[in-house]
């Protein structure tokens, strides 16, 4: 007896496949059933896991990475399937047959609590009792009379997210054979015995590599990732670990481009922090200046150009420096404000004769005549700034 399982208009979308949902394609996809076919679900499988990631997927998983970049809270894990793994294998449905396939991107996934009791159980199986305190404090405790709400443990153990491209698809036929069809088929009521027949059994299964996210406090991290690591690369996770299934060893390589965007991420944040601090001492600076008096910027940017004169080994270059130097000075010495604040006259008199005593009171390749005329017309402007008279004289 053959039963429809599908409308004759949905067929032809389910054989397109384009950016296929694979829960979609598992659990609705099978479009009859028949019970003298005992191929159509195995066919069926086999269609299945011809489907490879799409463009939605791909993009979904890189906004995934990009949101879990931030080193001081995420670690990201990047782990190689060394065997085939069995994930929501008794999540079936009408294929009697099931994978833990992402509701929203329909892609296989590891939940985050399988995860998270994998990796319990071999700290359990390591620690032994004597660090139930440590694992308490890691992946969190049940309600007691002590503690009524329980603990919350430091680790978040994300969903393990498959690795687009890792694989050409990300699910793969198996087949896992019953020796005792009769034996399981009756509870145990028909005995099971070495001339049962063995009944190939179509399951699906899933390949490739898969990413970790674990999030909490930066200094568990490192040893949280230890753990994950060592846990699902000598127990596995999934069904059928006993006999191999779901055992996973680390990526070197994809690992190693993990530490370079890492250490390329830090070099980044430094860098955006230091444009950040130099920003905001810019900004200061223009706060600062702007609450002193016209005089009192003149005075500053003399002082700032005589470091750089101090500075400067450069014979060519220091010539260049003295001239916007004396610039500066003149501005002192022009006349082009009245000095009010008696304090502020003598802190720019005192500027103008440590500059003078620099860069030499009067300037290159005049005569001794030229040169006593010009030092005694500087030394009177700076008497008249310090006595508070009007300046009136041009620059000397």
């Amino acid at each position: 007896m053959t039963t429809k399982l599908m409308r004759d208009s949905l067929r032809p979308l389910y054989r397109v496949k384009q950016d296929a949902h694979l829960g979609l394609l598992l659990q609705r996809g099978l479009t009859e059933h028949d019970e003298g076919n005992q191929t159509a679900k195995t066919k069926h499988i086999e269609r299945v896991c011809q489907s490879t990631a799409g463009e939605f997927y791909k993009r979904t998983y890189n906004r995934w990475k990009q949101a879990t970049a931030d080193i001081n809270r995420f670690r990201r894990v990047f782990l190689k399937l060394e065997t085939r793994l069995f994930i929501g294998l008794t999540g079936g449905g009408m294929l009697e047959t099931g994978c833990a396939i992402s509701h929203s991107h329909g892609m296989p996934y590891i939940p985050g609590s399988s995860v998270k009791g994998v990796v319990n159980a071999f700290v359990r199986e390591r620690l032994g009792t004597g660090g139930d305190d440590i694992r308490e404090e890691l992946f969190g405790a049940p309600a007691t009379k002590d503690q009524p709400a329980g603990l919350s443990g430091l680790i978040t153990f994300h969903d393990a997210w498959w690795i687009p491209g890792s694989a050409h698809c990300p699910l793969v036929q198996e087949v896992v054979t019953s020796h005792h069809l009769e034996y399981y088929g009756t509870e145990g009521a028909t005995l099971a015995t070495d001339f049962d027949s063995p009944v190939p059994n179509a399951q699906v299964a899933v390949q490739g590599d898969f990413l970790f996210v674990l999030e909490g406090p930066l200094a568990w991290l490192e040893l949280a990732e230890e753990m994950l690591t060592d846990a699902l690369s000598t127990h596995g996770v999934g069904a059928k670990t006993r006999a191999g299934y779901g055992l996973f060893r680390e990526d070197a390589e994809r690992r190693e481009q993990e530490e370079k965007e890492r250490r390329e991420q830090e070099k980044a944040e430094k860098e955006a922090q230091k444009e950040a601090e130099e920003r905001r001492r810019k900004e200061e600076e223009r706060q600062r200046r702007e609450k002193l008096s016209e005089g009192g910027r003149w005075i500053e940017d003399l002082a700032h150009q005589l470091e750089r004169f101090k500075a400067e080994g450069d014979q060519h270059r220091r010539i260049g420096i003295r001239r916007q130097v004396v610039e500066a000075a003149n501005r002192l010495t022009g006349g082009h404000f009245q000095w009010t604040d008696a304090e502020e006259r003598e802190t720019a008199a005192k500027a103008l004769e440590e500059c003078y005593d620099v860069i030499g009171w009067h300037d290159p390749g005049r005569n001794r005549r030229q040169r006593e005329r010009q030092e005694k017309k500087r030394r009177a402007d700076i008497e008249k700034i310090r006595q508070g008279d009007e300046q009136s004289s041009r620059p000397a």
